[in-house]
Protein backbone atom coordinates (compact mmCIF):
# COMPACT_ATOMS: atom_id res chain seq x y z
CA UNK A 1 0.00 0.00 0.00
CA UNK A 2 2.85 2.61 0.89
CA UNK A 3 4.60 1.68 -2.67
CA UNK A 4 1.22 2.31 -4.35
CA UNK A 5 0.91 5.42 -2.56
CA UNK A 6 4.50 6.85 -2.83
CA UNK A 7 4.10 5.78 -6.58
CA UNK A 8 0.81 7.84 -7.67
CA UNK A 9 2.89 10.90 -5.84
CA UNK A 10 5.90 10.62 -7.43
CA UNK A 11 3.58 10.65 -10.59
CA UNK A 12 1.34 13.87 -9.39
CA UNK A 13 4.59 15.18 -8.44
CA UNK A 14 6.74 14.56 -11.60
CA UNK A 15 3.67 15.73 -13.92
CA UNK A 16 3.84 19.02 -11.92
CA UNK A 17 6.84 19.65 -12.48
CA UNK A 18 6.73 19.14 -15.95
CA UNK A 19 4.19 21.60 -16.64
CA UNK A 20 6.51 24.49 -14.78
CA UNK A 21 9.27 23.48 -16.62
CA UNK A 22 6.98 23.59 -20.23
CA UNK A 23 5.76 27.06 -18.78
CA UNK A 24 9.77 28.01 -18.58
CA UNK A 25 10.84 26.25 -21.72
CA UNK A 26 8.28 28.68 -23.35
CA UNK A 27 9.07 31.72 -21.49
CA UNK A 28 12.66 31.32 -22.51
CA UNK A 29 12.32 30.74 -26.15
CA UNK A 30 9.76 34.33 -26.07
CA UNK A 31 13.26 36.13 -23.95
CA UNK A 32 14.75 34.36 -27.06
CA UNK A 33 12.90 35.82 -30.13
CA UNK A 34 13.06 39.64 -28.01
CA UNK A 35 17.14 38.94 -27.66
CA UNK A 36 16.58 39.62 -24.08
CA UNK A 37 20.11 37.67 -22.82
CA UNK A 38 19.44 38.37 -18.97
CA UNK A 39 15.86 36.68 -18.85
CA UNK A 40 17.20 33.79 -21.25
CA UNK A 41 20.26 32.81 -18.36
CA UNK A 42 18.48 33.46 -15.64
CA UNK A 43 15.49 30.85 -16.90
CA UNK A 44 18.22 28.47 -17.77
CA UNK A 45 21.02 29.24 -15.15
CA UNK A 46 18.87 29.44 -12.30
CA UNK A 47 15.26 28.45 -12.61
CA UNK A 48 15.19 25.40 -14.81
CA UNK A 49 18.04 23.59 -12.69
CA UNK A 50 16.44 23.79 -9.61
CA UNK A 51 13.15 22.05 -11.65
CA UNK A 52 15.46 19.57 -13.43
CA UNK A 53 16.33 18.26 -10.24
CA UNK A 54 13.10 17.93 -8.53
CA UNK A 55 11.68 16.17 -12.12
CA UNK A 56 15.16 13.80 -12.08
CA UNK A 57 13.81 13.19 -8.16
CA UNK A 58 10.72 12.30 -9.06
CA UNK A 59 10.85 10.48 -12.13
CA UNK A 60 13.61 7.40 -10.33
CA UNK A 61 12.18 3.92 -9.53
CA UNK A 62 11.54 3.98 -6.42
CA UNK A 63 13.90 3.94 -4.26
CA UNK A 64 15.34 0.71 -2.14
CA UNK A 65 14.89 3.14 1.02
CA UNK A 66 11.26 3.11 0.70
CA UNK A 67 10.17 2.58 4.15
CA UNK A 68 12.06 6.02 5.25
CA UNK A 69 9.46 7.80 3.27
CA UNK A 70 6.64 7.54 5.77
CA UNK A 71 3.16 9.16 5.46
CA UNK A 72 4.64 12.48 7.45
CA UNK A 73 7.43 12.91 4.40
CA UNK A 74 5.01 12.07 2.02
CA UNK A 75 2.88 15.12 3.42
CA UNK A 76 5.85 17.44 3.51
CA UNK A 77 7.02 16.41 0.15
CA UNK A 78 3.19 17.34 -0.97
CA UNK A 79 3.40 20.81 1.04
CA UNK A 80 6.22 21.47 -1.73
CA UNK A 81 4.72 20.62 -4.39
CA UNK A 82 1.14 22.75 -3.77
CA UNK A 83 3.35 25.41 -3.08
CA UNK A 84 4.53 25.30 -6.03
CA UNK A 85 1.29 24.56 -7.64
CA UNK A 86 0.19 27.92 -6.00
CA UNK A 87 2.88 30.13 -7.08
CA UNK A 88 2.30 28.90 -11.25
CA UNK A 89 -1.70 28.72 -10.86
CA UNK A 90 -1.72 24.76 -11.30
CA UNK A 91 -4.87 23.31 -9.63
CA UNK A 92 -5.11 19.43 -8.94
CA UNK A 93 -7.95 18.65 -11.38
CA UNK A 94 -5.81 19.81 -14.32
CA UNK A 95 -3.03 17.67 -13.55
CA UNK A 96 -4.99 14.93 -12.52
CA UNK A 97 -6.40 15.54 -16.26
CA UNK A 98 -3.01 15.59 -17.26
CA UNK A 99 -1.54 12.21 -15.98
CA UNK A 100 -4.70 10.60 -17.49
CA UNK A 101 -4.03 12.17 -21.00
CA UNK A 102 -0.17 11.27 -20.88
CA UNK A 103 -1.50 7.51 -20.07
CA UNK A 104 -3.74 7.45 -22.59
CA UNK A 105 -1.20 8.77 -25.05
CA UNK A 106 1.91 6.68 -24.51
CA UNK A 107 3.61 5.81 -27.23
CA UNK A 108 1.63 8.40 -29.73
CA UNK A 109 2.37 11.18 -27.92
CA UNK A 110 4.46 14.53 -28.58
CA UNK A 111 7.23 13.61 -26.42
CA UNK A 112 7.99 11.14 -28.94
CA UNK A 113 7.73 12.86 -32.03
CA UNK A 114 9.78 15.85 -30.49
CA UNK A 115 12.51 13.16 -29.05
CA UNK A 116 12.50 11.51 -32.78
CA UNK A 117 12.64 14.90 -34.23
CA UNK A 118 15.73 15.75 -31.90
CA UNK A 119 17.49 12.42 -32.86
CA UNK A 120 16.95 12.74 -36.64
CA UNK A 121 18.63 17.00 -35.95
CA UNK A 122 21.76 15.26 -34.31
CA UNK A 123 21.83 12.62 -37.27
CA UNK A 124 21.97 14.99 -39.75
CA UNK A 125 24.48 17.55 -37.65
CA UNK A 126 26.38 14.78 -37.50
CA UNK A 127 26.16 14.36 -41.13
CA UNK A 128 26.48 17.71 -41.92
CA UNK A 129 29.82 17.72 -39.66
CA UNK A 130 31.92 14.73 -41.31
CA UNK A 131 31.58 16.80 -44.85
CA UNK A 132 32.47 19.97 -43.17
CA UNK A 133 35.72 17.83 -42.03
CA UNK A 134 36.10 16.32 -45.29
CA UNK A 135 36.13 19.40 -46.86
CA UNK A 136 38.56 20.95 -44.31
CA UNK A 137 40.68 18.19 -44.73
CA UNK A 138 41.23 18.87 -48.82
CA UNK A 139 41.93 22.38 -48.03
CA UNK A 140 44.70 21.65 -45.61
CA UNK A 141 46.00 18.90 -47.79
CA UNK A 142 46.05 21.80 -50.78
CA UNK A 143 48.06 24.01 -48.08
CA UNK A 144 50.55 21.99 -46.91
CA UNK A 145 51.21 20.99 -50.78
CA UNK A 146 51.56 25.31 -51.73
CA UNK A 147 53.77 25.58 -48.68
CA UNK A 148 56.06 22.68 -49.92
CA UNK A 149 56.47 24.92 -53.17
CA UNK A 150 56.98 27.76 -51.25
CA UNK A 151 60.31 26.12 -49.86
CA UNK A 152 60.98 24.80 -53.17
CA UNK A 153 60.61 27.78 -55.14
CA UNK A 154 63.61 30.14 -56.01
CA UNK A 155 61.99 32.99 -58.21
CA UNK A 156 60.24 36.21 -56.33
CA UNK A 157 57.85 35.97 -58.84
CA UNK A 158 56.81 32.17 -58.02
CA UNK A 159 56.89 32.84 -54.85
CA UNK A 160 54.27 35.38 -55.10
CA UNK A 161 51.83 33.09 -56.71
CA UNK A 162 52.32 30.61 -54.29
CA UNK A 163 51.97 33.35 -51.87
CA UNK A 164 48.81 34.37 -53.38
CA UNK A 165 47.01 31.21 -53.62
CA UNK A 166 48.27 30.06 -50.09
CA UNK A 167 45.67 33.15 -48.64
CA UNK A 168 42.76 32.19 -50.88
CA UNK A 169 43.29 28.46 -49.44
CA UNK A 170 43.77 29.91 -45.52
CA UNK A 171 40.71 32.24 -46.28
CA UNK A 172 38.70 29.32 -47.21
CA UNK A 173 40.18 27.23 -44.18
CA UNK A 174 38.72 29.69 -41.84
CA UNK A 175 35.30 29.82 -43.45
CA UNK A 176 35.62 25.83 -43.10
CA UNK A 177 36.41 26.73 -39.95
CA UNK A 178 33.89 28.73 -38.83
CA UNK A 179 31.34 25.75 -39.94
CA UNK A 180 32.56 23.44 -38.42
CA UNK A 181 32.45 25.03 -35.10
CA UNK A 182 29.18 26.57 -35.74
CA UNK A 183 27.64 22.80 -36.14
CA UNK A 184 29.96 21.54 -33.37
CA UNK A 185 28.14 24.06 -30.94
CA UNK A 186 24.42 23.21 -32.48
CA UNK A 187 25.19 19.55 -31.90
CA UNK A 188 26.70 20.22 -28.24
CA UNK A 189 23.50 21.58 -27.28
CA UNK A 190 21.06 18.98 -28.94
CA UNK A 191 22.90 16.57 -27.21
CA UNK A 192 22.89 17.89 -23.80
CA UNK A 193 18.97 19.06 -24.97
CA UNK A 194 18.04 15.31 -25.31
CA UNK A 195 19.81 14.29 -22.81
CA UNK A 196 17.49 15.80 -19.81
CA UNK A 197 13.98 13.97 -21.02
CA UNK A 198 11.88 16.49 -19.72
CA UNK A 199 12.88 18.69 -22.66
CA UNK A 200 10.74 16.05 -25.15
CA UNK A 201 8.48 14.72 -21.84
CA UNK A 202 6.85 18.13 -21.70
CA UNK A 203 4.99 17.15 -24.73
CA UNK A 204 3.71 14.18 -23.11
CA UNK A 205 -0.01 15.00 -22.56
CA UNK A 206 -0.05 16.79 -26.23
CA UNK A 207 -1.54 14.02 -29.20
CA UNK A 208 1.24 13.95 -32.29
CA UNK A 209 -1.41 15.69 -34.81
CA UNK A 210 -2.02 18.74 -32.68
CA UNK A 211 1.89 18.86 -32.18
CA UNK A 212 2.55 18.65 -35.86
CA UNK A 213 0.16 21.78 -36.72
CA UNK A 214 1.62 23.99 -33.63
CA UNK A 215 4.92 23.08 -35.27
CA UNK A 216 3.93 23.44 -39.07
CA UNK A 217 1.75 27.22 -37.56
CA UNK A 218 5.15 28.38 -36.21
CA UNK A 219 6.75 27.65 -39.09
CA UNK A 220 4.41 29.42 -41.19
CA UNK A 221 4.83 32.88 -38.78
CA UNK A 222 9.10 32.81 -39.08
CA UNK A 223 9.07 32.24 -42.75
CA UNK A 224 6.16 34.93 -43.11
CA UNK A 225 8.68 37.38 -41.15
Amino acid sequence: MQVEKVREFRKFAKEVILKVLMKMDSDYKNYEKLEDYDGMQKIKLELIPKYEKLYSEFSNDISENIDDLDDEKIENLMSIINDIMKINNINIDFILDEIEKRERLKGKSGAETVEKLFKFQISELERTKEKLLERANLILDKEEKLEAQLRDAIQDEEQMKILDKLIIIRSEWGKEEKKIMRCQSNLDNLKETIGKKWTYDIYGTIPQGQLKEVFNSQMGKENNN
